[in-house]
């Protein structure tokens, strides 16, 4: 009897501008975040009309995510609270949603934000 081998090798990329999505939507369930600090469009999103997702950076050495993300807090927050929250949520997020493993989130905190009482 012959036996029959089968390897299927399965891939799946997935495009920064959904990782930055993912990271924008749970930032969004924060207390005291306002959400992603603004930055410049690159030549690159000017030109082909590409979408500019504010301060994140998304690098990927061997198939592991590294963070950066600046974010603008309301006014009153306890920043390293805050940022505590937002490495730990931007992680469970990444890695429950997308299945990607992600090593270290960097949050630098770009401004604080007044926000009025009665939102």
């Amino acid at each position: 009897m012959s036996q029959i081998n089968v390897n299927l090798s399965k891939s799946l990329s997935v495009s920064e501008d959904v990782i930055a999505g993912v990271i924008t939507n749970a930032l969004k369930e924060i207390e005291g975040v306002c959400g992603i600090a603004p930055s410049a469009k690159t030549f690159r999103q000017f030109i082909l009309n590409e979408k500019n997702h504010g301060d994140i950076t998304v690098e990927t050495v061997d198939d592991v995510l590294s963070v950066s993300v600046g974010v603008e807090l309301e006014s009153g927050a306890k920043a390293v609270a805050a940022a505590e929250k937002i490495q730990e949520k931007i992680k469970s997020s990444v890695q429950n949603m997308l299945g990607l493993t992600v090593a270290k989130v960097n949050v630098t905190v770009r401004s604080v934000k007044n926000i009025p009482e009665n939102k």
